[in-house]
């Protein structure tokens, strides 16, 4: 519980919504619960922050005072998140809201450890950890990011030990370790270091005498050639001298805070920290005359997610999970499809982390999250796990005891969230009838931070898997591609989005156009294009009202075959729709559905519909038209709407009580039904050529630039008799809906009128008469013919460039060929109009 919800959030939450909305409509009984983690070592920083800000050091404050302001801080930004939830619509059960820290979370959290402990799957050791030294805490693998930085290469010169000249040179990008060498290791077949291999020389800064050794692990290419190993600060130097037992035993360099301490680091260098440490003992080293050289250096430098520090690794006593055990049925249940991921390409990373699973070091350095429960006996120093507080040591039976001093990462508890918030270790209804669960939607960030493990969780303590689907979403993406992010401040808060645009428009922004399983761009474009739909969809019903009787019961479905072609046509493109949109949601993929649903109701039903059918709503096409027609708009309206309610549940439940409609909340409402009224492929065959020539014919009027008030005559050369005579029968409605005059048909060897527009339809070729335009007319046409003959120049100019063909691929020299073909095509139209009017402007 960082803060507040990203708009990150609300896309996940969003996909959940809509399936959660979609399954309870068709009648499956839905759960979705919800709940906070208390995100202790995140929680604990950004309250850090805070004190900081206010001139007060969190590790100095009392840990009850320190708790407090803790607790303080999580109350405040819970409310938020809660507000945060409840604005965007999400049809959570509030009854049964959980947080990772109540008391059957607690008591689930030392129920696990204990059984992992006992089990030997839980271990204490010293390992190599990801130390961040602000925080003063491990941080596992997850918890680290990876960023390209520059840096200095030092060429170090270690002397001979016996007092000869030279010595090996050696490159380092962190001087400041050099106090913790325990050897200088290089490449068993580089020839440039076979005859110093067992001599020895002197760590500089310290006068201590290591050995030169060999070992396979060192990189022949880098620097010289040569590694200092630091066995306590770097995983490699770590393996290197597990390898060679003969080295003296490395002793830790630094304190907790990253200082340079302990016995051999000379007291002049004692307590200073990193950045400190480096420029001294770079300056140390130039006196000395052992700096050889620097060289810029770019390369990956690891910092803590949490607080940006430079990772330190160190050597350090935590709590281990072994995960190998627990991963191995989790990769059988994948691949076996007891678990499906969503979209499958994932899965290739997914088996590849598992199958190379290190373990999780789950103890944090903090004071905020679920203490360890471990006693330790300071008589004997055995270490033993229970779920309730022991009082006497169980080998020795002394009272001496302690408390292990650490916090359980926060997954520790997050991994269970499946099971426990149903009630587990307990036997409950909800865990009898809602596990394991059905699908969960999440970011792919958290595929193993979170997924990975609660799968494991479940089968661990369940026996079968949390969830049968799991659906990874994309990353969010500002205008400039960077992600979305708190740390970025380039995500919104999502209740001022929804203040300014509305709850709807952000859901529809966020799941349309971009595929909700990728990476996309996300801003007002997107925002503009959602409360534009939404816009278009209220206009519909608010037009179609009057021509509705008002009533209580659903729109009955028309009589099969019933009514005009038109009519035919959009109940056909309304089942298509239907039939699509549950095979998107069945599949896991919103995105889809609501494109379908966008296309259909903006195009299909408002554009094309809605502008045929007002003739027959306005009565002049007879009564039976006008039954017929308004009784197929009520039917596909309401049957629309509710196909909407899981994308837009605010505005689409007001509209449906604006349609005749049965029930009192459409959130309730039965999903609808397959086969309700038929695909009609006869009708949408007969339509499709009437709506293509409506389309090119008004293409045709934006490229001719007619103006909105002039209705030109225009010629149509069908394809076919056939063509012809659909169109024949269609001749009004094209008329009316390409705003022209009239449309006269051509035969096959009729010539083209003169002086008209012309473009080749899929179903014939279609004109339409130039008017003749005024003096600014022309001059605005001049203008875009210079621009438009700019571009044609430059194309043929790249065309004409033989390296551009030979480097080129293929279908990009086609896409140019294309686009200079175009290019010519509308200046050769702009010269025929220019010539019509009067200005004699030449060709290209």
């Amino acid at each position: 519980m960082t803060g507040v919800l990203t708009l990150g959030h609300i896309l996940g939450d969003t996909v959940m919504d809509v399936l959660v909305r979609y399954h309870r409509m068709r009648g499956t009984p839905s759960l979705w619960l919800p709940g906070v983690d208390h995100a202790g070592l995140s929680t604990q920083v950004e309250v850090r922050r805070r004190l900081a800000k206010q001139g007060v050091r969190f590790e100095e404050l009392p840990r009850e005072e320190a708790l407090r302001a803790i607790e303080a801080w999580k109350q405040e930004h819970e409310a938020r998140i809660l507000e945060q939830l409840r604005a965007g619509g999400f049809s959570l059960d509030w009854s049964r809201y959980r947080y990772t820290m109540d008391p059957g979370s607690a008591r689930a959290t030392r129920d696990v450890f204990v059984h992992l402990f006992r089990a030997g799957l839980i271990y204490r050791g010293e390992r190599m950890v990801n130390w961040d030294p602000l925080l003063r805490t491990a941080i596992s693998d997850l918890e680290v990011v990876h960023r390209e930085e520059e840096t200095e290469l030092l060429f170090v010169r270690y002397p001979w030990a016996d007092g000869s000249d030279g010595g090996v040179e050696v490159a380092t990008v962190r001087p400041e370790t050099i106090f913790g060498d325990v050897a200088v290791a290089v490449h068993p077949d580089d020839g440039r270091h076979r005859a110093e291999v067992g001599r020895e020389v002197v760590v500089p800064m310290t006068g201590r005498r290591v050995p030169v050794v060999t070992d396979s692990a060192v990189d022949p290419e880098f620097g010289a050639g040569a590694l200092k190993i630091t066995p306590r600060h770097d995983p490699v130097d770590r393996e290197i001298a597990q390898r060679h037992p003969e080295l003296a035993a490395a002793v830790e360099i630094f304190d907790e805070r990253a200082r340079l301490d302990g016995a051999w680091v000379p007291e002049i260098y004692r307590g200073l920290d990193r950045v400190r440490a480096r420029t001294a003992t770079i300056a140390a080293l130039e006196e000395e005359g052992l700096l050889l050289r620097r060289a810029k250096y770019r390369h990956s430098v690891a910092r803590s997610e949490r607080s940006d520090e430079p990772i330190e690794p160190r050597l350090s006593t935590q709590w281990f999970v072994r995960m190998a055990p627990l991963a191995a049925p989790v990769v059988a249940a994948v691949r076996r499809g007891e678990v499906r991921i969503h979209p499958a390409r994932w899965e290739t990373t997914f088996y590849r982390w598992m199958e190379s699973i290190q373990d999780w070091c789950i103890s944090r350095q903090v004071i905020w999250g679920h203490p360890i429960p471990v006693t330790h006996c300071r008589a004997c120093g055995h270490a033993d796990a229970s779920v309730e507080p022991i009082v006497a040591c169980s080998k020795c039976g002394s009272t001496n005891l302690s408390a292990d001093p650490d916090v359980l990462d926060t997954w520790f508890t997050s991994w269970l969230w499946p099971f426990v918030t149903l009630g587990w270790p307990d036997r409950t209804a909800d865990l009898d009838h809602y596990y394991p669960t059905s699908v969960l939607v999440t970011g792919r960030d958290i595929m193993f931070f979170w997924v990975a493990r609660m799968l494991m969780a479940g089968l661990e303590f369940t026996g079968r898997p949390p969830f049968s689907d799991v659906y990874l979403t994309g990353m969010l993406r500002d205008e400039q591609g960077r992600r979305m992010s708190k740390h970025l401040g380039n995500s919104p808060d999502p209740l001022q989005v929804i203040g300014e645009r509305g709850a709807d428009a952000l859901r529809f922004a966020v799941v349309f156009p971009n595929p909700t399983d990728e990476d996309g761009p996300f801003g007002t474009g997107a925002l503009d294009g959602g409360r534009n739909f939404l816009t278009k969809v209220w206009n519909l019903v608010r037009f179609a009202r009057p021509f509705l009787a008002e009533s209580d019961a659903t729109p009955a479905p028309p009589a099969p075959g019933a009514g005009s072609v038109e009519v035919r046509w959009v109940l056909s493109r309304y089942e298509r729709t239907r039939a699509e949109v549950d095979a998107a949601l069945r599949a896991f993929e919103p995105t889809r559905a609501a494109t379908a649903l966008h296309t259909f109701l903006w195009h299909d039903l408002a554009d094309r519909f809605v502008e045929m059918a007002k003739e027959s709503l306005a009565g002049r096409a007879g009564a039976d038209a006008r039954r017929d027609t308004a009784g197929a708009l009520g039917f596909v309206l309401e049957r629309s709407v509710r196909l909407l309610h899981p994308f837009v549940p605010h505005v689409t439940e007001e509209l449906w009580h604006a349609l005749p409609h049965s029930g009192e909340l459409l959130a309730v409402a039965p999903w609808p039904p397959e086969g309700e009224v038929p695909v009609d492929p006869e009708a949408e065959l007969e339509m499709e050529p009437v709506l293509e020539t409506i389309r090119w014919l008004r293409n045709l009027r934006s490229e001719e630039k007619v103006p909105a008030e002039s209705t030109p005559a225009a010629w149509v050369r069908p394809q076919s008799p056939e063509v012809a005579e659909i169109l024949a029968r269609a001749l009004p409605t094209i008329v009316r809906l390409a705003r022209v005059e009239r449309v006269t048909f051509l035969g096959p060897a009729e010539p083209a009128p003169p002086d008209a527009g012309s473009r080749v339809a899929p179903f014939g070729e279609c004109y339409l008469a130039r008017p003749v335009g005024t003096a600014a007319e022309s001059e605005a046409l001049g203008r875009e013919r210079e621009k438009l003959h700019g571009l044609l120049e430059k194309t043929r100019a790249r065309l004409a460039d033989p390296g551009f063909r030979a480097r080129a691929p293929p279908d990009v020299v086609r896409e140019a060929e294309e686009k200079a073909r175009e290019l010519e095509a509308r200046v050769r139209r702009i010269d025929d109009h220019l010539k019509a009017a009067g200005s004699g402007e030449k060709a290209a």
